[in-house]
């Protein structure tokens, strides 16, 4: 059996626990100043997988994982056809898509299904925001964020795209 013993002074205890609080704080800090998207190992932004979005469920959460808040229930519902050709502007579109790493060229033709979700923490919106979700077979094929208000904008699905 051993028995350790130290003898602290009340200045040295005093300094361990601010000490203690200062690195506390430090900690409370870093944590809330992290961005709120998740990183990968290497510092990379995640971005939520396309694949396997099946349901409801499935939509918001992925809405989520780009750090939406959206209405549980989408506001529309549409099946459409993805054109043939891409011109003026649904090129624009695809190109934005791109952009976001989703290539809608290789599914024209093709019927899809787009969801509309009412964005609720826009920043600084004035206006609805909506979130548009285009899936194909379960899988997200193109997204985006955007206003219709008369001077409305449209960007992809990462906060601050715009």
């Amino acid at each position: 059996m051993f028995i350790v013993t130290a003898k602290l002074n009340r200045n040295r205890l005093i300094g361990m626990v601010v000490c203690a609080g200062l690195l506390l704080i430090a900690l409370v800090i870093l944590v809330s100043a992290r961005s709120w998207r998740p990183t990968s190992a290497q510092g990379e932004a995640v971005t939520p997988s396309p694949k396997g979005v099946s349901g409801n469920d499935e939509r918001v959460s992925y809405l989520h994982g780009f750090g939406w808040e959206v209405e549980e229930d989408a506001v529309e519902f549409q099946e459409v056809l993805i054109p043939e050709r891409f011109d003026g502007v649904l090129r624009d579109y695809g190109d934005l898509q791109k952009e976001q790493g989703f290539n809608l060229e290789k599914y024209r033709g093709r019927l899809a299904k787009r969801y509309t979700y009412l964005i609720t923490n826009y920043p600084g919106a004035n206006e609805d925001v909506y979130a548009n979700l285009l899936i194909y077979k379960n899988t997200v094929i193109a997204g985006d964020v955007s206003s219709a208000n008369m001077d409305g904008f449209l960007h992809g699905l990462l906060p601050g795209a715009a």
